[in-house]
C-alpha cells in the first residue's frame, strides 16, 4: 500500500470563528492566510458553508486521483504548560483530534493521525481513547506545542506508546510555520529518550534545514538512525533545492535508504520549480500537474526516492482497525 503519511487538516470553520470572536492568536491569522491559497486550489471560498466538507472531499479526492492508497491525515493538540493546563494565548494552531477522527470517519482515503501533549493530565487515558477511534500515530510538533522531548514528564507516555505499539511522528529541524523561538526543542537528540523506551520514532524532515542560513540536524539524525533501529525519517517537503542534497546523501547510504518513509507534508509542498535538478523540461511538466499530492508523487519518484519508501510506511502505523469508528 502507497500511503503519504504527513497530510496536515485544519478545521476552518473553528479557525474563522475564533477570528470572529477576537480568540484567534496573530500567527493564527497568518496560517488563514496561507489556508486560503490550499482552498483556492479546491474552489473552495474560505467564508463561505460547508468549507470544511467541501475542502476535505477535495483533498480525498486528491487522493483517489493519485497514485496514492491512503493519506495519514493530522490533528495537532493544544498547548498544555507542566501541570497539566491549557494556554490558549500560546496556542497558534489547534487541529482537535476528534474533529480530524471524524474526517477520516468520512472518507476510506484517510486514516486517522491523532496529536496527544504529554503534559495533557490525560495523555494515557487520551491515547487509550483515540487508539481506540483508529489513531495510527502521534503527531508532535515540539517547538509550536512547547514540548521538551526529553522532559522525564513524557516517560509515561512514550512508555504507552511503545505498548501500544503507536508510532510518534515528531518535527525535527527549525519549524517556520507556528513561529516558535525554541527550535532547540526540534533537536532529534532530545527525542533518545523515546527511542530508548522502544518507541518507533519517525523524524519528520530528517532534521534538515529550510533556509541555508538556519542549522541542520541532519547528522545527529542521521547517526542516531544508524544507532537506534526504530528511528527512521520522512521526506516531508524534501522537494526543495536546500533540502535535495540531503536526499541524495540518504539515497546514496545504503542504512538511511531504508530509513526513509514518504510523507508530502501537504499543504507545505514546494513548487517542483525549486527542483532544478531535474531540469527545465522535466520543472516545467512537473508544475503543470494541478493534483498537489499526485505531483509530490512524481517529483519524488524523478528524484529517485524508491518504492520501498512509499510502501514501508504501512507496516509501522498502528493498525488496530480496519476503518475508523463511526463513532468519533
Amino acid at each position: 500500500m502507497t500511503i503519504d503519511m504527513h497530510v496536515h487538516l485544519a478545521d476552518v470553520e473553528a479557525l474563522r470563528s475564533a477570528q470572529q470572536a477576537g480568540r484567534a492568536p496573530r500567527a493564527s491569522r497568518h496560517l488563514s492566510r496561507a489556508l486560503r491559497r490550499t482552498l483556492a486550489a479546491c474552489s473552495v471560498s474560505p467564508d463561505g458553508g460547508r468549507v470544511n466538507e467541501q475542502w476535505t472531499h477535495c483533498l480525498a479526492d486528491w487522493v483517489n486521483e493519485s497514485q496514492l492508497d491512503r493519506a495519514v491525515v493530522l490533528a495537532l493538540d493544544a498547548v498544555f504548560d507542566r501541570e497539566g493546563h491549557t494556554r490558549p494565548a500560546q496556542t497558534v494552531l489547534h487541529v482537535d483530534n476528534d474533529f480530524v477522527c471524524s474526517v477520516a470517519a468520512q472518507h476510506p482515503e484517510f486514516m486517522f493521525g491523532a496529536s496527544i501533549h504529554p503534559y495533557r493530565r490525560d495523555a494515557v487515558g487520551e491515547l487509550e481513547r483515540l487508539i481506540g477511534k483508529g489513531a495510527c500515530l502521534v503527531k508532535w510538533i515540539p517547538s509550536g506545542q512547547h514540548i521538551e522531548p526529553d522532559d522525564p514528564q513524557c516517560m509515561p507516555f512514550y512508555e504507552a506508546l511503545a505498548h501500544h505499539g503507536v508510532p510518534l511522528l515528531s518535527h525535527t529541524g527549525v519549524e517556520h510555520t507556528l513561529g516558535s523561538r525554541r527550535s532547540d526543542y526540534n533537536h532529534p537528540r532530545r527525542l533518545i529518550p523515546a527511542l530508548q523506551k522502544g518507541v518507533t520514532v519517525i523524524a519528520a524532515h530528517c532534521g534538515t534545514h529550510l533556509f541555508l542560513h538556519e542549522p541542520s540536524h541532519f547528522h545527529a539524525w542521521a547517526a542516531l538512525a544508524r544507532k537506534y533501529e526504530n528511528l527512521y525519517g520522512d521526506s516531508g517537503a524534501f522537494s526543495i533545492v536546500t533540502r535535495i542534497p540531503w536526499l541524495r546523501r540518504i539515497l546514496r547510504d545504503e542504512v538511511l535508504r531504508a530509513k526513509l518513509l514518504y510523507g508530502s507534508d501537504f499543504p507545505g509542498i514546494p513548487s517542483p520549480s525549486w527542483c532544478w535538478q531535474l531540469g527545465l523540461k522535466q520543472m516545467r511538466d512537473l508544475s503543470e500537474i494541478t493534483n498537489p499530492l499526485e505531483r509530490n508523487v512524481r517529483v519524488m519518484k524523478a528524484l529517485d526516492v524508491p518504492r520501498e519508501a512509499f510502501e514501508r510506511v504501512e507496516s509501522l502505523l498502528c493498525l488496530t482497525k480496519e476503518d475508523v469508528s463511526s463513532e468519533c
